[in-house]
């Protein structure tokens, strides 16, 4: 009796392992379970050696991108595939590793707000106490001294833990700080009555500042959801500018969008690298590995578009110029949004 192929039904020669029409492979329909890990393990390996085959040619500029265009594909990972892959890297290690820098919250801060609220209920307590003991007969000097001797060892140490929580710019200018008591436990509204006498958009800030650091992770969380979209929106814009750059080339939009995809994939990997050595080292690795990426993409060009040092470098300038107008832009908006929104 002549075998058929279980997926499309098309007839399989004597010897067949895989369907000439479909490329399904030949196996029963009821698999052992040490085909089933098997599969999956040839799978995990199989792309595992694909992925380090593309990042060790990641580390020549331009030679992944070139290879792709001459044919050789098989043995790296597409450019969109790979480049979602390290977006989601670079997501996750931002999310992790850095997205609490933007405030000057920590948990020392968080436990010395809680135990703030705690000492302010026992100097109530206390006060509420001091006042029945005026109206009560039983009061006497020992037991007022007490009071008040307990109520100054309280309040002492409300005035050591209430220090000021800061929401600093970039370059580590102020622009709105809080006693911790008040983040901890005042209503929003009524946080935002102190700044009364400032700007519309600062009292927002301060009301968004007060949320963020109520709950700094979340809004992380929030930014990053966001960011991604804006991570997607780059290549396409830079392949556009790379397009006009090199109009003489006579180059396909797409040879230049797969250079944008790569170049990208490598910055995010060395960006990401540089987050998670400066986290356990707290040095500068974040600002190196920018600079790397910088004469990584110089080079890239070079190599990719094959002109001369000075030509290169007019359009590396020409290049960044116009990224950083898109990038920041798109960031300004990405942050603006996201910080106003949350909830």
């Amino acid at each position: 009796m002549e075998k058929e192929c279980l997926n499309c039904h098309a007839p399989l020669h004597y010897g067949d392992t895989y369907c000439s029409n479909c490329g399904q492979k030949d196996i029963p329909v009821l698999i052992s379970t040490k085909l089933l890990v098997a599969d999956l393990f040839s799978n995990v390996f199989a792309w595992d050696n694909r992925f380090f085959r593309s990042v060790r040619e990641l580390c020549r500029p331009a030679s992944l991108t070139i290879l792709f265009f001459n044919g050789k594909r098989k043995d790296f990972i597409p450019p969109a595939r790979l480049y979602l892959f390290s977006v989601l890297l670079h997501l996750a290690v931002i999310s992790y590793f850095s997205i609490g820098s933007f405030f000057n919250i920590s948990d020392k801060d968080r436990n010395s707000g809680k135990e703030l609220v705690r000492l302010k209920d026992q100097m109530n307590i206390m006060l509420a106490l001091q006042d029945s003991m005026h109206q009560d007969s039983l009061k006497t000097p020992r037991s007022n001294l007490f009071i008040e001797h307990s109520f100054t060892a309280l309040e002492t140490r409300f005035n050591q833990l209430n220090d000021t929580v800061t929401f600093n710019y970039f370059d580590d200018t102020p622009i709105l700080s809080f006693s911790l008591y008040d983040l901890e436990s005042l209503p929003i509204d009524s946080l935002t009555a102190q700044i009364d006498n400032q700007s519309w958009w600062i009292r927002l800030f301060g009301s968004q500042f007060a949320k963020a650091y109520r709950n700094p992770k979340m809004l992380g969380s929030f930014i990053v959801a966001r960011l991604s979209w804006m991570m997607f929106l780059i290549p396409p814009f830079v392949g556009l500018i790379l397009t006009g750059l090199y109009y003489r080339k006579k180059m396909y939009y797409v040879e230049h969008l797969v250079f944008a995809l790569h170049y990208h994939v490598a910055a995010y990997l060395i960006i990401s690298i540089g987050i998670i050595v400066n986290y356990f080292v707290d040095s500068s690795w974040t600002n190196l590995s920018a600079l790397v990426v910088l004469g990584y993409i110089f080079l890239a060009l070079k190599k990719y578009y094959g002109q001369g040092w000075l030509k290169t470098t007019l359009k590396y300038f020409a290049l960044h110029i116009a990224y950083v107008i898109i990038f920041f832009a798109l960031l300004a908006m990405l942050l603006i949004i996201s910080f106003l929104l949350f909830a």
